[in-house]
């Protein structure tokens, strides 16, 4: 679910939609799952959704770390964690484009 949750607004159960999902899913899957953050860097990102809002036919729903983490109710986090996702898997130039994203695996028990 990496780049997808963002087009699935509040008022549509995101996170019944993942938890549907996860009990279709067999012991051991893995959900791997990034979302737009909405508080970190919280002005810049609120000026990049009203760009965005503009520009794009479907609207970006972004949340905060707290939102994303019921996303993985059920789920085993791997290391890192819940993490702003260059802190997944660092480039080796350090580019932190990505930072404004949380991004995270959990494993199904």
């Amino acid at each position: 679910m990496a780049g997808l949750m963002h087009c699935v607004p509040d008022e549509d159960d995101p996170a019944g939609i993942v938890a549907t999902v996860l009990r279709a899913v067999p012991s051991g899957s893995y959900l791997a799952l990034s979302q737009p953050a909405a508080d970190i860097n919280a002005t810049g990102m609120a000026r990049a959704a009203s760009v965005m809002d503009q520009l794009m036919p479907v609207k970006i729903t972004y949340r905060t770390r707290e939102q994303v983490a019921r996303f993985f109710a059920g789920t085993e986090l791997l290391e890192p964690g819940l993490v702003s996702a260059p802190l997944w898997r660092p480039l080796p130039d350090g580019d932190t484009t990505a930072r404004s994203v949380w991004a995270g695996v959990g494993r199904k028990p």
